[in-house]
């Protein structure tokens, strides 16, 4: 059984713009606090889980446009071999070692290992082009907003891996990941803090939580690169936070 589809979306920013009085004094370093999670039900084709966290930053960079896809945020880094070939997940013929090169025209390489490395075929590790099954290394850097659902079993915790639980077969449906779209281009730089309202929407919440207990764990790059604290949210069930909606 499988998720229909799970996007992805910002539903509300709100912003506390530094004044003419004296401004906040923040870190250039982004932090973040965990506000709620709400888990509604629509009784339709797919529900929606709603991420509240607040945030507060000295620069005010925090955001990325969705055509911001060039290096340092693009999607992946192309994994080639000793022939400069990319490799691809059926390749018998590969040549270690492997490297990671951020483009096809940037001749930077990173060494990514003396052998051939290629795991099984997985949502992560593959990205499926036009032609052929490319062996990746996802960029963390292409989404600002990095989330996990924890799964809680005989009290330790376990990242709920969604697209393994599907099966792989949709790879549009690997995690909850995203970015915070730029809140205001002329207040880049200035000290900015509120509350971000993230939405993620799928069928497979009620079928990977069920009633199991879990948290949510979380956080977030600015434009420099900068990486905020991490949050964990308290331990829930989806019946502790739903909102029904019919």
């Amino acid at each position: 059984m499988h998720s229909r589809s799970i996007q992805i979306s910002i539903l509300m920013v709100t912003l506390l713009l530094s004044s003419c009085f004296e401004p906040p004094e923040f870190s250039e370093i982004p932090k973040i606090a965990f506000n709620s999670l709400r888990f509604i039900d629509y009784e339709t084709e797919r529900d929606s889980m709603v991420l509240s966290f607040d945030f507060e930053d000295g620069d005010g960079n925090i955001g990325l446009t969705e055509n911001e896809l060039f290096f340092p945020f693009h999607p992946f880094d192309y994994v080639i071999d000793a022939r400069d070939s990319l490799v691809t997940f059926s390749d018998p013929d590969v040549e270690p070692p492997l490297y990671l090169v951020s483009s096809r025209v940037d001749p930077t390489k990173e060494l990514l290992s003396e052998t051939d490395n290629r795991p099984p075929y997985n949502c992560k590790d593959y990205q499926v082009s036009a032609n052929d099954t490319l062996y990746i290394r996802k960029n963390p850097y292409h989404n600002n907003l990095h989330i996990d659902f924890l799964r809680k079993r005989s009290g330790e915790y376990e990242v709920i891996d969604f697209a393994e639980t599907f099966g792989n077969t949709n790879c549009s449906e690997v995690d909850f990941n995203g970015r915070i779209p730029i809140f205001d281009v002329e207040n880049l730089g200035r000290s900015l803090s509120g509350t971000i309202n993230y939405t993620m929407f799928s069928i497979g919440f009620p079928i990977v939580l069920r009633r199991d207990t879990f948290k949510v764990r979380f956080f977030i790059y600015d434009r420099a690169l900068n990486v905020s604290n991490t949050v964990e949210s308290p331990d829930l069930t989806l019946q502790m936070i739903t909102d029904e909606r019919n």
